[in-house]
Order: structure tokens, then sequence, then C-alpha cells
């Protein structure tokens, strides 16, 4: 029920806006992530993208020409796209139904860029996390009891910035991660109460997804790693080594067809596609990332914040005493490789859109305090109830106020957040600076 309240509002979102009728899903990154299908399978011109002088261009911004990712390659004289095609793969099926209805119903649109294929990617970015929301409430119900899972997850469906990139920022890479990290959790715990070599595999084929589509999300291999690492996890993996070579193997399986992408575009099998961006991982940023106002994670999904506070209650239940572990394991690597990225708030956007991914591991934690505080007198469970509600309505307002310009898309301080908090208009404010 959590997970289809979730789908109903994310559509409704959807067609409400009706972005995808104006053309405005495919700008800049999503314009990068969506681009191997319409060269590869339409226009059969993936290395030299000839065909993107004859596509129109979008309604927003002003006169944007499609394939703004694509980059000259003077050595080769082709094009290589700057983004890697993981998202791709998860835009597929949508692609394909789009190409199939146009090619039957409107052949002159059956170019891979009308509103049609706009519209299959925005449901797209609805459909895979709405399934990995499905599969958090199956992992989590190992644990908790239905009511509880289900309060977790609405929590976490509507209360985080994860709504706002499946509903109305349509085409990113976040909500495909989203639905990938839920199912290697969900899969990771099922391979450590029962191991075979088919969930190996699995989990082996999500993080080789997760890296193709992301390759920091290469972290993700943390996870199966440190999951079981007080209760004899460690011995575990060692008795199954085969499983997890296995894994390994399919995992740089699914990154191949990227190395050879870089090959044939660029004459070398890696590729550095993101010019002078880079790491400085001698000046990380990750207090900023955290707690800035201009793109700080607890200060734009306080439910984040609020899920920590539900950490320590995991060390108090056998089974899930490793679980607080694995979250240091996992988020001290991630966050200091992800905000030391020299534009460490990565560009516009709601809140610290690079987190959305790792929102799945926060489900457990934020659940056990769910489970506790509702076994509480009932003034903690009034209380608790209305934290979970006021995180939630304050996330969905202030998307709301993002996607009318009253929050800035990635330069605000603590100076505007307060003036702007709770308006409704940005009419009568201080100009923005």
């Amino acid at each position: 029920m959590a997970a289809c309240v979730f789908l109903i509002a994310a559509v409704w979102v959807v067609f409400n806006t009706r972005r995808w009728n104006h053309r405005e899903i495919f700008q800049w990154d999503t314009d990068g992530y969506y681009l191997y299908l319409p060269a590869a399978l339409i226009h059969h011109d993936p290395l030299h993208l000839g065909f993107l002088d004859s596509v129109p261009p979008g309604n927003f911004p002003k006169d944007y020409r499609f394939g703004q990712g694509a980059l000259f390659v003077e050595s080769t004289g082709r094009f290589s796209n700057k983004y890697t095609m993981g998202v791709a793969v998860f835009e597929l099926p949508f692609f394909l139904a789009a190409h199939a209805w146009c090619s039957v119903f409107a052949p002159a649109n059956a170019d891979g860029y009308s509103p049609t294929y706009h519209l299959a990617i925005a449901l797209a970015s609805v459909f895979w996390p709405w399934l990995g929301l499905l599969v958090l409430v199956r992992f989590l119900r190992r644990y908790l009891s239905d009511a509880h899972s289900a309060i977790t997850v609405l929590s976490i469906a509507l209360g985080t910035n994860l709504f706002y990139y499946a509903s109305f920022a349509s085409g990113m890479g976040h909500p495909f991660l989203f639905f990938l990290c839920a199912l290697l959790l969900e899969r990771t715990d099922a391979w450590y109460r029962e191991p075979s070599l088919a969930r190996a595999m699995t989990i082996g084929t999500i993080i080789g997804l997760a890296t193709l589509a992301r390759p920091t999300c290469l972290l993700f291999a943390l996870v199966p790693l440190c999951y079981g690492i007080r209760n004899g996890g460690l011995r575990e993996l060692a008795h199954h080594a085969k499983h997890w070579i296995a894994a390994g193997v399919v995992a740089f399986l699914c990154s191949l067809p990227q190395l050879v992408y870089w090959k044939a575009t660029t004459g070398s099998f890696l590729f550095w596609s993101y010019g002078d961006e880079g790491f400085d991982f001698l000046h990380p940023h990750v207090a900023d990332g955290l707690f800035s106002f201009r793109k700080g994670w607890f200060v734009y999904t306080p439910l984040a914040l609020v899920a920590h506070g539900g950490v320590h209650l995991l060390f108090r239940d056998v089974r899930t005493r490793s679980y607080p572990i694995l979250l240091l394991l996992f988020f001290a690597p991630f966050l200091y490789i992800t905000f030391s990225w020299n534009c460490w708030w990565y560009g516009g956007g709601f809140g610290s859109r690079v987190l959305v991914e790792s929102l799945p591991l926060l489900a457990l934690p934020l659940g056990a305090l769910v489970q506790r505080s509702l076994s509480r007198p009932m003034s903690v469970r009034v209380a608790v109830i209305a934290l979970l509600l006021g995180c939630i309505t304050l996330n969905l307002f202030q998307q709301w106020q993002y996607q009318r310009g009253i929050i800035h898309y990635e330069a605000m301080t603590a100076k505007r957040y307060w003036q702007v908090f709770g308006e409704k208009t940005s009419i009568g404010l201080p100009p923005f600076p």
C-alpha cells in the first residue's frame, strides 16, 4: 500500500506538470544518459551522431540542442558520450515501448525525441523506484511487522528527495540506483540466510549495473562484504569464495559494453570524459554535503537524520547487530568520495541528489526507530508520528517551492533559506543575490 501511494502520487505529478509534453525531460545530464538509445537503435549512428542536427531543439532552456554531452575526440574523429550507459539500460524497455507506439501511430515522430519518448522516460523514473520500494518492503518484513514496514517505506517514499527525482526531475540516474541499492540489500540479506551461486551472481549483476550507471557506485560492493561482519560474515564469505569470484566476473561483464564503447570512440578502453572536472581528495566537503544550506543532506532531507537516530537500536537484536558496522564502513568512504568532487553540490537539483541511491540503507534503522517508538506510551507515539509527518510535509512543500524557483537550484544560503521558509511565493521577498 505504501509503495502504491508513491506510485499514484508520482504519476499524478508527471501528468499534472506535463514536462514531457513540452519536451523538457532531456536536458544536460538526462539528455546524455538517454543519448545511447536513439543513437544506436533508431538512427544507427552511435559514433558520429550526425542525426542530432536534424532533431528540433527542446523548449527549455531556450534554443537547447540535444546531445550536449557528446564530446568530439580529435584522435578518432568520433563523438564520445560524457555519461556512462547504465541509466540507458533501465530506460530501454520504456524507450522500446515509446518507439513501437510512434512507429505504428505517428511515424513522423519516431525520432527518439518527440513528447512520447519524454513521457516514456518520465514513467521509467517512476516505475523503478516504485519497484525498489516493493523490494524494500520485502526486506523489512523479515525484521519488522507489516505495519512498521509500511510506515517506514511510506516515510522514505514521500519524505525524501527520491520523490522529486522520480516525479518531476525525471531521467536522472538516482531513481534507478535507488532500485538497485534496495535490491542489493534484499538479495544480500537473502544470500546470508541461504547462500547460493545464483544469489551471488545476482548481487554481482546489481553491482555491475550500478557501476555502469555511476562509477562511484562500485562502492556498493561494500554492502555484501560488510553485511554480516559481526555475525561470522567474513568466514561465510571465505567459505563461499567461488560465489564471489563468479559475482566479480559478472560485475565485470556488465561494465564491458562501456569499455568497448570507449575503445570505439576514443581509442582507449578507459577514458576520463569529464575534462577539467574531477575529485579533490585533499579537500573534501563532507560537512557541507551534510549540513550546508546550499545542498545539505540533513537540511533538505531531515528524515535521513531521523533515520540515523535508530542505528543504536539495531545492536539490541542479534540479527541486526552487524548492520551499524555496515553503515559505518559504507558511508565513510561513500561520503568522502562523493563530496570530494570539485563541484560537491553537483549543480542544479533539490537537496543532495547524489545520496538518493543510498536511502535504502537507512530503511532498517528508521524502521527500528518506528517499531521501538510505537511500542512506547501514547505521548511518544504521537510525537514520532508527528515527526514523520512533519518530515514528509516539509519535503513535499519544499519540493513544490523548488519547482517554482522559490528555493534556488544551487545557490541557497542560510539567510535565504529562512527568508523563503514556508513562503508560497517569492513576491515581496528580497531578490536573490
